[in-house]
């Protein structure tokens, strides 16, 4: 057996130890809160104590859909709608989801255009506060398709933490593209937010859905400290650890579905994302940065580097490491999704595309540090220090 053979089969090894373990840290991730739900004694949250809060931008041809299935899913909560007063679009499509459903509880709120020293998001959330009458909330992205399941789940964790917050799970759009994101967040989701849980305290919200009692964020004090940040799920997750307060990952999918219609809409998506990775990353203490690091970064780096030699130097051991490890990757990815969204939703070719270009997307996002958000553009320095720049 030569070198080449050599660092191949130890590559593959070591991803495939990696993968594992972070299968076995989501299973045991997901008996924990199991256990801790059926320990705690709060009684159990209606529904119709519950306001849901949906900050809407339009631009996706799914938002009159994805608003009326908010109203399907909960049709005893009191649903707020946050539009921008310079985008019909978004008004057009709330009205007329609301008309689907004439008997909701729905409020449309028109806010006025965010400054730019202001979280697009967070600076709706703050304009919404005072409209909160609930016992509690939920934040609900506009791309999210609440179900009767996942809420359920949202409201079970705050009998167990301050805030709860959802899985994400992508039902794809239309193309190839969306499928691609897709293909990403479903293999990742489940592997990433349900393993952290296990290894310490959940750290991360997820911004596309999480709950939170009116109580809570009171204590908190509200939304308008929070408006300075960009990032407002880890606006929400710091200033709730640093009180003190715990975060509860739920298992359960929180469906979202995207259009992503070419290759730089892709792009655009996916560096916001890396960019967002880096800021959730300075967040973190030195040791628990390099350990996610360690657990994200790498892994795709080993199967890259075994897939390189087999295909540099094609001798039976090395292919055979790369093909093992492909294997392996498929049915561990596979099974996890399986067991936590009801099917299996992997594609093996999109996947692979969809982790070798990770490395290459998060060295870029620490490169270029301009994003699109909410239909503005940004420079992002840090949560705290952005601004807004031309196109």
């Amino acid at each position: 057996m030569n070198r080449a053979d050599r660092v191949a089969i130890a590559a593959a090894a070591t991803y495939a130890v990696l993968l594992g373990a972070k299968a076995g840290l989501a299973a045991l991730a997901v008996a924990r809160r199991r256990a801790r739900l059926r320990a705690a004694t709060g009684a159990p949250i209606a529904t119709a104590e519950l306001t849901i809060v949906q900050p809407i931008r339009s631009g996706d041809p799914q938002l009159e859909r994805t608003l009326a299935a908010t109203l399907e899913a909960c049709p005893d909560a009191r649903v707020l709608w946050l539009v921008d007063e310079d985008d019909p679009e978004g008004r057009r499509a709330a009205d007329a989801a609301r008309a689907r459903h004439p008997l909701a509880d729905v409020a449309v709120v028109d806010c006025p255009p965010c400054p730019p020293d202001a979280g697009p998001k967070m600076a709706k959330l703050a304009h919404a506060e005072p409209l909160l009458r609930t016992e509690v909330f939920a934040v609900v992205d506009d791309d999210t398709r609440l179900t009767p399941d996942g809420v359920a789940a949202l409201l079970d964790g705050l009998r167990i933490a301050e805030v709860s917050t959802g899985l994400p799970c992508y039902a794809p759009g239309p193309g190839g593209w969306s499928r691609l994101v897709a293909q990403f967040v479903n293999d990742q989701a489940i592997l990433t937010y349900l393993a952290t849980s296990a290894a310490g305290p959940a750290r991360a919200l997820n911004g596309m859905a999480w709950a939170m009692r009116r109580a809570t964020l009171d204590r908190l004090g509200g939304f308008a400290p929070l408006v300075p940040l960009l990032a407002d799920d880890l606006a929400v997750a710091e200033r709730v650890r640093a009180a003190g307060g715990a975060i509860d990952q739920t298992e359960a999918p929180q469906f979202v579905s995207t259009t992503v219609p070419d290759a730089l809409a892709y792009r655009a998506l996916m560096h916001r994302w890396m960019v967002f990775a880096t800021l959730a990353l300075r967040a973190e203490p030195v040791g628990w940065r390099a350990a996610l690091v360690a657990a994200y970064a790498l892994p795709p780096a080993l199967l890259a580097t075994a897939a390189g030699v087999a295909v540099a130097r094609p001798t039976r051991p090395n292919v055979g490491a790369a093909l093992a490890a492909v294997l392996v990757r498929s049915a561990v990815i596979a099974g996890v999704q399986r067991a936590l969204t009801g099917r299996v939703r992997h594609d093996p070719v999109r996947s692979l595309a969809a982790d070798l270009a990770l490395p290459l997307q998060f060295a870029g996002a620490l490169a270029d540090r301009r994003i699109t958000w909410r239909g503005r553009r940004y420079l992002v320095h840090a949560n705290d220090r952005f601004e807004a720049v031309r196109p």
